[in-house]
């Protein structure tokens, strides 16, 4: 084992191949069992300058372990609040696209209603039927907007009022996904299809949109994921 990371550091290597090795021939090496490499909140890393970097280092890592022995003993766990496919232009480069996906799933009406329960019902049944239709039963969204009201720091009705501003409630949440296609023109365009025409001709960017959790197929028709996002890129998008 490398007893001293900084002078490893300094070695005259590239940081994804001094990464690289060190894992491979130090990490690795020394272990007798498997090895599991859990990364939370991986998501902070995707306004990252060296993200591309790092992700295909990751790829490659996963893509070893059908040639090299050594390296099946790893295992990648990535969780992220966000789908990273509109992030991440080449998908082959990318460790999002392989290996077993646990997608969690939008809440139902019956949950949303569950959850109200255990918050106290600080929503009417009127007023959990308007929160689905507003978030489409976006788990954070859902779960945000249950514990504004609930902890009094606003009103039912201010939360509905305000839910489309940038200030408002969800205001982080959607500044977080329209910075990220402001400088994606095809991603722009893509959507404002969606707003205005209930379409998206072409299928790979429809892909990223859906992986970003930002639209969805409604029969023949493809739609914003809720009204809340509906009314959030109608306001700010422009083509």
């Amino acid at each position: 084992m490398v007893q001293d990371l900084r002078d490893y550091w300094r070695r005259s290597l590239g940081n994804i191949q001094r990464c690289t090795r060190y894992v491979g021939r130090h990490l690795l090496r020394e272990l007798d069992g498997p090895l599991v490499l859990a990364m939370d909140e991986v998501e902070s890393l995707f306004e990252a300058e060296f993200r591309s970097d790092f992700f295909g280092m990751l790829r490659a890592w996963h893509n070893s372990r059908a040639t090299k022995p050594r390296w099946k003993r790893l295992d990648l766990a990535l969780v992220t609040s966000t789908e990273p496919y509109q992030l991440i232009e080449n998908l082959n480069q990318s460790p999002f696209n392989v290996g077993q996906i646990l997608e969690l799933q939008d809440f139902s009406a019956a949950q949303v209603a569950q959850l109200n329960q255990k918050h106290g019902h600080p929503f009417n049944p009127a007023g959990e039927r308007q929160l689905m239709e507003l978030v489409g039963g976006h788990p954070y969204l859902s779960r945000k907007a249950l514990y504004l009201v609930a902890s009094k720091q606003l009103t039912v009705a201010e939360l509905f009022d305000r839910a489309a501003e940038d200030r408002g409630p969800f205001g982080d949440h959607l500044r977080y996904h329209l910075f990220r296609m402001y400088d994606k023109a095809e991603l722009v365009k893509a959507m404002l299809q969606v707003l205005k025409n209930r379409t998206c001709a072409d299928e790979k960017i429809f892909f990223r949109l859906q992986s970003a959790g930002l639209v969805r197929r409604e029969g023949e028709a493809v739609v914003p994921h809720c009204l809340l996002y509906a009314d959030y890129f109608q306001r700010h998008l422009r083509g």
